[in-house]
């Protein structure tokens, strides 16, 4: 299921948002559009969730409305109290999902919640009746609906990040590492008053879940072109508080921009639509291929403990040891590979070639030709075989020639496999022939 990637224009405009309208006027509930949402509307972005506060019983409401209109709450948090809406839409081509967010406020009012939020541009809010008029207005009357105690819409029209006061840093130190996450996903510039506070309390980030400071980090690397802004965290020692083993280690940023550049090496353009989806394969929350590559090219092997110290899945921290195994042999290779040792090569990385053929382009020189001949290999010669299957089994082995279970029938079979891979027998004849061979005496090993 998709999540939903639409104007407030049009969320406003239907009939989830005219319903949940009737249901707060009808309840005496005074809704507020807040905090990101109100950023995105400003800024005419696209979103894939609504964010709501009200003054009481926001779990509550979300409930009651949930169920007035048949679907899914999710109580989320006790303090401040916040619950989740979310609603499935079915297109003509598949289903999406609107998700909406009902947070009560976290101080008596809501020009007090706004000052408590993380920084100016999402503190912001609009009373839900006005939403439409500013939705279908935008740069206009705006001062008159947007409730903006923060300056924040003087910092988006000057494309400026800063925290709402001193106070909100300690509050959640997180907050550091989303200033520059932002600042990324926007292209947005930080205010030195922003930095000096960085570098003041940068050591609170110590105190943080582990989980949090990688999920900000992650998001940081998923941005299209993030390495400015990493360069930026390195600068205010953010990094280093996050990755205490890149303390003392040279950063690679060159490889990491050549990556961000060119994602995709001219010799493996044929074959985009394929990287492309590959790329955005999840090994975690919010974590996929594309932003491992990214991590691992700014750590360039010095992977030791950097899984287990921000809690990646385990799946995640295999992606990233075997993109360096598979760069070395590459690199150690003297960009000559025959043909039987490409097709070792893709049957050692066989679920992630890709990734290592990207890694290596963006950290080392590469004779494009290798790669044009080890994506041909793959499409030519190793999917096929993969789709035809294995030529016999243990059970073949068993029945054709007496033997019985054990390891000699598995390294038969790895033996039979290896032939198969590279084109020396087709046939299930061939593979009962080559058995044969193998156990003959002088072969007894087997």
């Amino acid at each position: 299921m998709n999540a939903t990637t639409e104007t407030l224009q049009e969320i406003f405009s239907s009939q989830t948002l005219q319903a949940l309208g009737h249901f707060a006027k009808e309840r005496g509930v005074q809704l507020y559009l807040v905090g990101g949402s109100v950023r995105d509307l400003l800024l005419k972005r696209q979103t894939t969730d609504i964010d709501f506060a009200l003054a009481s019983d926001a779990i509550q409401f979300a409930k009651a409305f949930a169920t007035s209109i048949n679907t899914t709450c999710i109580p989320l948090e006790e303090n401040p109290a916040t619950a989740r809406v979310i609603v499935k839409r079915h297109g003509p081509s598949q289903t999406s999902r609107l998700s909406m967010d009902f947070a009560q406020f976290r101080a008596p009012s809501l020009t007090e919640d706004l000052q408590l939020r993380d920084l100016t541009i999402n503190a912001m809010a609009i009373a839900f009746e006005n939403v439409k008029a500013t939705v279908n207005n935008p740069g206009q009357q705006n001062a008159a609906y947007v409730i903006d105690p923060c300056d924040g819409v003087q910092d988006l029209e000057r494309g400026l990040l800063q925290f709402p006061s001193e106070q909100v840093v300690p509050a959640d130190p997180v907050r550091l590492l989303r200033i520059y996450r932002f600042a990324a996903q926007l292209d947005f510039r930080i205010s030195e008053t922003a930095i000096d506070l960085v570098t003041k309390y940068r050591s609170l980030l110590s105190n943080v879940a582990t989980e949090r400071c990688r999920d900000e980090l992650m998001k940081t690397f998923s941005v299209r072109t993030a390495y400015p802004y990493l360069q930026q965290m390195k600068a205010a020692g953010l990094l280093t508080q996050v990755i205490p083993s890149i303390k003392n280690e040279g950063i690679f940023w060159d490889s990491l921009e050549n990556f961000e550049k060119n994602p995709i090496p001219i010799a493996l353009q044929a074959y985009r639509s394929e990287i492309n989806e590959y790329l955005q394969e999840e090994l975690g929350a919010e974590i996929n291929k594309h932003s491992l590559i990214k991590f691992s090219l700014l750590l360039r092997g010095n992977l030791s403990g950097v899984g287990t110290h921000l809690r990646l899945s385990r799946k995640a921290s295999l992606f990233m040891k075997c993109l360096f195994s598979g760069s070395k042999v590459l690199k150690n290779s003297d960009q000559r590979l025959t043909q039987k040792e490409i097709i070792r090569f893709l049957r050692t990385y066989i679920s992630d070639w890709w990734g290592v053929l990207l890694y290596t382009a963006a950290s080392h020189p590469i004779d494009p030709v290798l790669f044009k001949q080890i994506a041909n290999t793959y499409y030519e010669h190793i999917m096929p075989i993969s789709k035809q299957g294995k030529l016999i089994t243990g059970d073949d082995l068993i029945k054709k020639f007496d033997l019985k279970e054990g390891e000699q029938i598995g390294k038969l079979l790895k033996e039979i496999e290896v032939l198969q891979f590279d084109g020396e027998i087709r046939t299930r004849e061939e593979a009962f022939a080559a058995v044969a061979a193998l156990i003959q005496p002088s072969n007894r090993s087997l």
